[in-house]
């Protein structure tokens, strides 16, 4: 009876880290900027129209708790 609630409570904690790890795909209007959120990290591929007409063009990863910051 114990292993049955130490497999159930491993397969949980399985579900709930596979769902922090699951992206969500935003598009910005500003020349083709994409970022990936999820709950355990943040990352963000920029190409960013400028003032001058040149693109600004960089990539930024943030781990847990970092990608709350900004």
């Amino acid at each position: 009876m114990k292993r049955r609630k130490v497999r159930i409570k491993l397969f949980i904690l399985f579900i709930v880290l596979s769902i922090m790890c699951f992206p969500v795909k935003y598009h910005y209007k500003d020349g083709g900027s994409i970022s990936y959120k999820a709950i355990l990290y943040s990352y963000t591929k920029y190409h960013k129209l400028e003032d001058d007409g040149s693109y600004f063009i960089d990539t930024e990863f943030l781990n847990f708790p970092f990608n709350f910051l900004k």
